[in-house]
């Protein structure tokens, strides 16, 4: 630890204990006694001691990860958080449920905040109890967390709704490194430091180099396993490429959608436009491997890559067998889609396989690039020479193309059953 950092931890702890001594012999003697104050907006009232001593000449680093806070602090501090949030939702202050804030003397290190959801006949209320020296980082995620709830639960009946895991941390570390001003406000004159307004995420692009973007999987489902710092870094990549994607508006329609849909990925894949979370990861592995680089993601295993590469190369259309039944998902695999289908249809599926291919080139093991690659650029020549010709499916050269694409096709196919089984050397192909 940095011996500055040790030295004022060591004096703003013993402060803090007299402080903490203080107060309880001022509250015991009712010589003291609870302040309550209210946000600006009307959303936030925090009940605490008044600030009884000031931090004058015990200024902290600007690295420090704690902060002192009393209701006056507490209010401007939740008020900024919840500006930027608002802004970055693209999203105006339609609140409906109060938050009540209790903050406490600290009872020992790394105390906790505690957020509870109360369901009233009014609807929604939330309560955070909060101990008065807290980590910085911590406060920002529990702020991010209490408003988006509240956002959610609006009109969510008697079911308290459930945020995706990653939203909080990425959610937080974004509004974090797109302030112009610290959010969290501090005693004295630190309220008045500034940064310049630019999106930091040099300190996020490194963690993932050195420690590995995580997979969509564990970003979903985290387990102990996995180290906050390289969770909190993957979150905050993944909810920037989704702001990047459609701003504010999806993340909007998401929440809204929550408290309709018992998991919250249902209303995930509806709000962002994606149909199944197989082609979020594709989307998420091409994402991460532009902005850190391929040795950031995790390389599949050759049977892992061939199952997700038979699933590109198919096409999932769904078909009603009957007037009064209901639609029926049916795959129809490759050579039908260029035999059968008019070229307007085929061009926007191939277009998106080949979004898909790209990705799975990212994740493909050494023995498998090649064929990726090939199936990349025979499609991609495909569509190129087709939209130069007359646009007739009975046209001889239209034919034609489509009988030589699909001859190649098939040679990489044998490529493919090649690398799944392990097999060296050239494969012989069936002459024609």
């Amino acid at each position: 630890m940095n011996p500055r950092v040790a030295i004022l931890v060591f004096a703003l702890g013993a402060n803090y204990c007299l402080d903490c001594a203080a107060a309880v012999r001022d509250l015991a003697t009712g010589t003291q006694k609870f302040v309550t104050t209210l946000s600006r907006s009307g959303q936030f009232t925090v009940q605490g001691l008044p600030a009884s001593r000031s931090l004058v000449g015990l200024a902290p680093p600007s690295d420090a990860t704690y902060v002192r806070v009393d209701a006056t602090l507490f209010c401007i501090t939740a008020e900024n958080i919840k500006q930027a949030l608002l802004s970055a939702l693209e999203r105006t202050d339609r609140w409906q449920s109060s938050i009540t804030v209790s903050l406490q003397p600290v009872q020992r290190d790394g105390e906790e905040i505690v957020i509870a959801s109360v369901r009233s006949l009014d609807g929604w209320n939330y309560r955070m109890r909060v101990p008065e020296l807290v980590d910085k980082g911590r406060l920002t995620k529990a702020l991010v967390e209490v408003l988006l709830l509240e956002i959610a639960q609006y009109n969510a009946g008697e079911r308290r709704v459930e945020l995706p895991p990653w939203l909080v941390p990425g959610l937080s570390a974004h509004l974090e490194a797109n302030a112009a001003a610290p959010l969290i406000v501090e005693p004295e004159t630190f309220t008045n430091r500034r940064r310049k307004v630019e999106e930091s995420v040099k300190a996020t692009r490194e963690t993932l180099r050195a420690a590995g973007g995580l997979t969509l999987d564990d970003l979903n489902w985290p387990t102990q396993r996995i180290d906050p710092v390289a969770y909190e870094a993957s979150a905050h990549l993944f909810v920037r490429e989704l702001l990047r994607k459609g701003g504010g508006a999806p993340f909007n329609n998401m929440l809204s959608r929550l408290r309709d849909h018992y998991n919250w990925q249902t209303a995930f894949l509806q709000a962002f436009g994606f149909q199944s979370l197989r082609e979020v990861d594709k989307w998420w592995t091409l994402h991460l491997v532009q902005f850190a680089g391929r040795d950031s993601v995790s390389i599949w295993s050759t049977g892992e890559l061939n199952a997700q590469l038979m699933d590109v190369l198919n096409t999932t259309v769904y078909v009603r067998r009957a007037t009064n039944e209901l639609p029926v998902a049916t795959r129809v695999p490759l050579d039908r889609v260029l035999q059968e289908w008019d070229f307007a249809r085929q061009e926007t599926v191939l277009r998106q396989k080949l979004v898909q291919l790209d990705a799975l080139r990212l994740r493909a093991p050494t023995n498998f690039v090649g064929v990726v690659v090939g199936y990349q650029r025979q499609l991609s020549d495909y569509v190129g020479r087709r939209q130069r010709i007359a646009r007739s499916a009975d046209a001889p050269i239209v034919k034609t193309l489509v009988k030589e694409t699909l001859q190649k096709l098939g040679e990489l196919d044998v490529r493919r059953e090649i690398a799944v089984s392990g097999a060296s050397g050239t494969a012989a192909l069936k002459p024609e």
